[in-house]
């Protein structure tokens, strides 16, 4: 099992957050607001088998499918741009705040 670690970043304004892995809700938070000294919201932790996996994120009305392939640890930063999409990016190291 691989560590799948989901990081709700910036532009997070006190909007209601969902996130389901595979079709099983593992967050949902109502008030999710970026500490903007640090770039940071929030953040989920669960395990995946390696392959391919469905991770839906719903927030601000809007919703983002990103289905990566599981290889090992996974890290994704979750952020809302200033037009109200959900970009992501991923790592396999983990992030840094300061």
């Amino acid at each position: 099992m691989a560590l799948l670690h989901i990081a709700l970043q910036e532009g997070f304004t006190g909007e209601p957050v969902a996130i389901a892995v595979d079709g099983q809700e593992i967050y949902r938070k109502d008030q999710v607001r970026t500490r903007t000294q640090i770039g940071h919201a929030d953040s989920v932790e669960t395990t995946h088998d390696a392959g391919p996996a469905r991770i839906e994120i719903r927030a601000r009305g809007t919703s983002s499918t990103l289905t990566p392939t599981i290889a090992g640890d996974l890290y994704l930063a979750v952020s809302i741009s200033a037009d109200g999409r959900i970009d992501h990016r991923a790592s396999s190291q983990p992030f840094r705040y300061m």
